[in-house]
């Protein structure tokens, strides 16, 4: 059996965005009429693609897998193209979307990449920043090809690879100390914080909490007064505005790259993934 074009058109255009009007007039039909493909492709697979929710729709497990074969697919049809019309010529070209969290993207991912991007112009870059518990649904639901993050996932349909290590540091205020304990996190799920103090094998002491949403945003307030930060020592080593507090235990975070396993890898996915692999570990332990 084959999988009529029109109808994985439909149904990617669908997936990709969650929302049926938009993908409809991103084709250029109506919202019946893509409702109507979408069907027609749930009956001749027999499996449903989509659950609706009281805030739009979902993809179910096998919409998201069938979601995975139109990325490639689209991707491997990119491909062969420049190599037929010679524009493969120009180097690699394609989308390249990969998140990762913040203290990740600006500092190690964009450098990281910035020698393959430099080489291969055709090349259409998107790094997005998100929250380290969110980064894993973003894979899933094909938002980006890949991941960056500092958390394991365990699925059998996911290729791990582990990119380095980051080295977590306990900072305050060159010139101005805080005189309360206070720390500094991203939100109040972020529990860098417990884990560093309870890493110090010593009682974990009463402190406040407050809060500044991404890692800049928080080395800024550490440089301030306002607080005490845990932090990767690679963005602090050489920081005017902060000094590493002694006698504390660094603690090591490992970093993993996370993308779909699939049958056939693109030339652009193979030299992204080679790329991340050969140049984020000197950059995380940088100093």
């Amino acid at each position: 059996m084959s999988l009529s074009s029109l109808h994985l058109d439909a149904f990617f255009a669908a997936a990709q965005s969650l929302n049926f009007s938009q993908a409809a007039r991103e084709l250029h039909i109506t919202q019946s009429a893509l409702s109507q493909r979408i069907k027609a492709l749930e009956e001749d697979i027999n499996l449903t693609l989509f659950v609706r929710m009281p805030r739009g729709v979902q993809l179910t497990e096998a919409g998201e897998r069938l979601l995975r074969y139109c990325q490639a697919r689209n991707c491997l049809e990119e491909e062969l193209i420049d190599e037929m019309t010679g524009n493969k010529e120009d180097g690699l070209g394609g989308h390249l979307r990969i998140a990762g969290y913040s203290s990740i993207v600006r500092s190690v991912l964009i450098p990281a990449v910035h020698p393959l991007l430099v080489e291969h112009p055709n090349i259409q870059p998107h790094f997005q920043n998100a929250e380290i518990r969110n980064l894993r649904e973003m894979l899933l639901t094909g938002v980006v090809d890949f991941v960056v993050s500092d958390s394991e996932f365990h699925r059998n349909d996911l290729e791990v690879v582990q990119l380095g290590t980051e080295e977590y540091v306990l900072v305050q205020s060159k010139k101005h100390p805080p005189e309360r304990e206070v720390y500094l996190d991203h939100d109040p799920e972020d529990r860098i914080t417990q884990q560093f103090l309870s890493h110090q094998e010593r009682a974990v002491p009463g402190y406040k909490r407050a809060f500044m949403d991404e890692i800049y945003a928080i080395i800024d307030a550490a440089a301030m007064g306002l607080g005490k930060a845990v932090v990767s020592r690679h963005l602090v080593e050489k920081h005017p505005g902060v000094d590493i507090v002694p006698d504390h235990k660094s603690m090591q975070v490992p970093v993993f790259l996370y993308y779909h396993r699939q049958p056939f890898y693109t030339d652009l996915h193979k030299a992204v993934v080679e790329t991340l692999k050969n140049q984020c570990p000197s950059l995380l332990s940088a100093r």
